[in-house]
């Protein structure tokens, strides 16, 4: 017969919940996921980038050395796991859009933080217009996310460890040790509903920020493949002559379907970025799990005990997640102290206050 007795339930089979499966995995710990399959999330939306260095200021991402250093090992064990590459080294070539981005880059080599994970005497040649300059990101790339995603998931289904289907916290029975739904049972929960957290009736009430993103597929001959390209948006090389164009921002929208001003939005700002012809084969979107002060949030809940968030990883979803899996893997096994900046615990008086 089945065991349907598990340690953990993980909700949600995204990027956040397949990396906690996968260090509760190595821990030897008994769960199982659950996720609906649904091919339009942010996870399988996303080119899966990681960049050491972000956002319009250029600053070193937080932890930045410790991430990347997680992000390797465990895409290198998760190949040699399920015989597939899915993780490729890509530099970024960025170029300037005005003069004001590339003073405030030359500021910014000051910093011996910063100035170790750029090349700013790049001489790669690119189609990508560099009037103003361009430099070069070291130590950035980007996961094949939908590929890895379908095959862990495949992976861990055939060792009973995955589900496939609707979950509801409707069918939730709690019992004060344990939680049951339908036949099963459950000691632990790690919720990594992504921007469906609002369904989870023992977290709504964080304050999340959701932020719509859109992205195209193009046909473009004549790009170095060899490089992520960036101004404005990104272009990730996918296969043949096939890439990715993207992300928009949006934080005001009715729902995750993909619209017709976010695809001319998109398709002139590759205009505004190189000068050769291309064809938009496909128009996508997702809603990101971003957070009021753009950080992740992981921890227990303040009034259960046996449950816990993994959540809010926002733009930087394939950068952060490997890391801070095994840190909250780490804090649930070991009782290891979370980071005070990604703790569920900054935000504990949303909870008092609205419960």
């Amino acid at each position: 017969m089945e065991n349907k007795n598990f340690e953990f339930l993980i909700t949600g089979g995204g990027i956040a919940g397949l990396m906690m499966a996968f260090h509760l995995r190595k821990a030897g710990k008994r769960f199982l996921v659950i996720d609906n399959k649904n091919e339009k999330t942010s996870s399988k939306v996303a080119a899966g980038m990681f960049n050491p260095i972000s956002g319009k200021r250029m600053s070193v991402n937080w932890k930045a050395e410790e991430l990347l250093s997680q992000l390797h090992q465990d895409f290198q064990e998760m190949e040699n796991l399920l015989g597939v590459n899915f993780f490729v080294n890509a530099n970024i070539l960025q170029a300037f859009g005005n003069v004001k981005e590339s003073n405030d880059f030359m500021a910014r080599l000051d910093f011996p933080a910063f100035k170790q994970y750029v090349d700013a005497d790049s001489t790669v040649t690119s189609a990508i217009k560099n009037e103003f300059g361009l430099f070069e990101v070291l130590g950035s790339g980007w996961v094949k996310t939908a590929e890895w995603i379908n095959a862990f998931q495949d992976f861990l289904s055939n060792e009973g460890r995955f589900l496939h289907e609707q979950f509801s916290w409707n069918e939730m029975i709690p019992t004060g040790k344990n939680w049951h739904w339908k036949n099963y049972e459950f000691e632990n929960i790690i919720c990594c509903e992504g921007y469906q957290y609002d369904q989870n009736p023992y977290f709504n009430w964080l304050p999340f920020k959701l932020c719509k993103g859109q992205v195209l597929l193009i046909d473009c001959k004549g790009l170095n493949e060899k490089y992520i390209l960036k101004r404005g948006v990104y272009l990730v090389h996918q296969y043949d002559s096939i890439y990715k164009v993207g992300a928009s921002y949006e934080w005001d929208f009715e729902d995750a379907a993909p619209t017709a001003i976010g695809k001319e939005t998109l398709i002139e700002k590759v205009k505004q970025m190189i000068d050769l012809p291309f064809e938009v084969i496909d128009h996508l979107a997702g809603i990101r799990p971003t957070t009021r002060d753009r950080a992740a949030i992981l921890g227990q809940h303040p009034a259960i005990s046996n449950l816990y968030i993994f959540n809010g990883l926002g733009t930087k979803g394939m950068l952060q997640a490997p890391f801070l899996a095994a840190h909250l893997s780490k804090h649930i096994l070991n009782a290891m102290p979370l980071h005070k900046e990604i703790s569920l615990q900054r935000f504990h008086q949303f909870y008092t206050s609205g419960h």
